[in-house]
Order: C-alpha cells, then sequence, then structure tokens
C-alpha cells in the first residue's frame, strides 16, 4: 500500500499555477519549436501532451472516487498513450486547454468538504483517496511543467 499524499490549498494553486505557465508558454513559443526541442527521449510538446493527458486520467480518477463507492482504478502504460495520442503532432493550444480544464476540475470536484477523503483503490497502491489521485498529479504535472518552463523562460 502506498502512503497517502494530502490534498490541501497548495496543491490547488499548484494544479492552477501549471496549468497557467503551459498556457504562456505555448501562446509564445512557437509550435515548430516545441516539437523540436528534447526534453530526454521526448520533446517539449509531447511532455506537454503527456501532462494534458495524466490530467484527463487524474481528473477522471478524482470525478470517480466522488460517484462511485470504492471504484477500482488501473496503472496506465504512459509510452504508448503516448504513441496512440501522437502528441508531437497536436496543436499546443489543444493540449494547454485540456491541461487546464482537467485541471480545473480536479479543483472544483475537491472544494467540497470531504470530497478528497472519497475513496479509490488503485491496482498498484491499494486504497487511496480522491485527494492523493489531486496530490500526485499536482506534484506528477509540476515535475514536467518546470522542465518545460526552464527551457522557455518569460520574456523580460
Amino acid at each position: 500500500m502506498t502512503e497517502r499524499l494530502r490534498y490541501d490549498e497548495d496543491k490547488a494553486f499548484l494544479l492552477a499555477d501549471d496549468a497557467a505557465t503551459i498556457a504562456r508558454i505555448v501562446r509564445t513559443v512557437p509550435a515548430a519549436r516545441l516539437r523540436s526541442t528534447k526534453i530526454g527521449d521526448w520533446t517539449a510538446l509531447e511532455v506537454i501532451g503527456h501532462v494534458a493527458d495524466s490530467a484527463e486520467i487524474f481528473a477522471d480518477r478524482v470525478q470517480r472516487c466522488q460517484v462511485e463507492d470504492n471504484p477500482r482504478l488501473g496503472s496506465y502504460d504512459q509510452d504508448a498513450l503516448q504513441l496512440e495520442r501522437r502528441n508531437n503532432d497536436r496543436e499546443p493550444m489543444e493540449l494547454s486547454k485540456r491541461l487546464s480544464a482537467a485541471h480545473a476540475q480536479i479543483v472544483q470536484l475537491l472544494q467540497r468538504p470531504g470530497a478528497a477523503a472519497r475513496a479509490g483503490t488503485h491496482s498498484a497502491w491499494g486504497q487511496v483517496d480522491a485527494g492523493h489521485f489531486a496530490t500526485y498529479q499536482a506534484d506528477h504535472a509540476h515535475g514536467h511543467t518546470s522542465e518545460v518552463a526552464a527551457l522557455f523562460p518569460p520574456n523580460r
């Protein structure tokens, strides 16, 4: 069983801030540059797409915890999803909008008292709660967003 991560206001702000950072990047950096700049094995646009994909997956997990009693939730294969989605061929603004919507959904779902404590059972993590899923996504997205943002700082 995985130690539960705690969701709080700071994580909500992290979700919003990272979505805003990606929105700034896709508005100010040409798509061709995002498609050609490498971060490890992926391009910057593939990293942005990965964050958008995972945001939607984790928003769905948080939502399922809200509407189902202890839903069973499985792991996902990020490399297979990357191949399927072909994020490097997508429009950067589309990915940014998907990320913003998913992060906003997570924050909205967890604003009700007790919402973060709603349980779900993950195939690898065991029983965790909606707050754990949200916090995992906040931390995961922040790591990737920080990598991309370091390559494309704001113009001064």
